[in-house]
């Protein structure tokens, strides 16, 4: 007592150790005794951060998706390493669909005049509205397919409208999408030759200018699909052929057509243009959007559940398709 007295006067601390027999009788035991009275030590390793039973699979599931994109830039399959014909085939191909639209765009422009003789139109404005028509919806069409897209590739909550051409391209594939879109021109054009009143013309003028936007808004994806960054130059050259060839060589046929035959061949030329491109596009142009022609031959494996989950960034992508 004494002693603890004099220590807190003079402010020195005491440091207790305890005994060793002491700390052996308190510490809890990691022993288990069984039945029989038989004890048996237990001893857990000791698991440091990062290194717990999860993480393994996580990190063998993240080896595995590497594998398999190193693979799909070797696969046959991949648009890119298609043989050198085959891809340029392609590349042409989207450039012919890509001419139809500028085309339809202007050639009826020299036969004017004689459209409204047709449909007793006298009005300047409607006349023109006539031609106009078509760019207004050939540009809605490209603009909000394109701004939609960005918008589905910045948001988490996708944008699926039906009659968005590109985000569609992205979800069924590039390749039907120009194929519908010009069949589709194919038949408006046709209307636009047979059209009875001022009224249903501009309609079916309308339409065809929409669905003859798909190629425009889609066509440099499969530029993209088909060639690297460094091949994609002269491929782009190629595609932009159309839009900047089309305006030029439309009035000069139209004019020509209008003149020999009439306004209406004006449009069934337009519509035969866009059937020889379907019978040549349909057989050898096929899908290019690698997300596509992946989740396709893992639906057509022999355990497609299992195919599609080793892809399953891709069914974030596509959703549950």
């Amino acid at each position: 007592m004494a002693e603890q007295e004099k220590q807190e006067k003079t402010g020195t601390a005491v440091f207790l150790v305890p005994d060793a027999n002491h700390a052996a009788s308190t510490a809890p035991s990691l022993t288990n005794e069984g039945s029989d009275g038989v004890s048996d030590t237990t001893a857990a390793p000791p698991l440091s951060p990062g290194h717990g039973e999860s993480a393994m699979p996580q990190d063998k599931k993240e080896e595995a998706l590497e594998n398999l994109e190193d693979d799909w830039e070797n696969d046959p399959a991949n648009a890119r390493n298609w043989p050198t014909a085959k891809r340029w085939t392609a590349m042409l191909i989207v450039s012919l669909y890509t001419l139809i639209p500028p085309l339809a765009s202007s050639m009826m422009a020299p036969g004017l005049p004689d459209l409204a003789v047709k449909y007793g139109i006298e009005s300047p404005t409607v006349v023109a509205l006539t031609l106009s028509i078509f760019l207004l919806s050939f540009a809605l069409g490209v603009s909000v397919s394109e701004t939609l897209l960005f918008l589905n590739k910045l948001t988490c909550f996708p944008i699926r409208q039906p009659l968005v051409l590109a985000p569609l391209s992205e979800m069924y594939g590039r390749t039907w999408v120009l194929h519908i879109g010009n069949l589709i021109t194919l038949g408006f054009s046709l209307g636009c030759a047979y059209a009875p009143t001022t009224g249903s013309f501009i309609a079916f003028r309308f339409l065809s200018g929409f669905s003859g936007s798909a190629p425009v808004a889609i066509g440099g994806g499969s530029v993209s699909d088909l060639f690297s960054e460094r091949e994609r130059a002269s491929a782009m050259a190629l595609y932009s052929i159309g839009p900047l060839l089309g305006p030029a060589i439309g009035p000069v046929a139209g004019g020509f057509i209008t003149q020999k035959i009439g306004i209406r061949w004006v449009f069934i030329v337009i519509a035969i243009t866009c059937g020889v491109a379907s019978l040549v596009g349909i057989p050898l142009l096929q899908e290019t959007y690698a997300p596509v022609i992946r989740l396709r031959r893992a639906a057509k494996s022999s355990d497609p559940e299992a195919a599609a989950k080793l892809h399953p960034a891709l069914q974030v992508a596509h959703g549950n398709k």
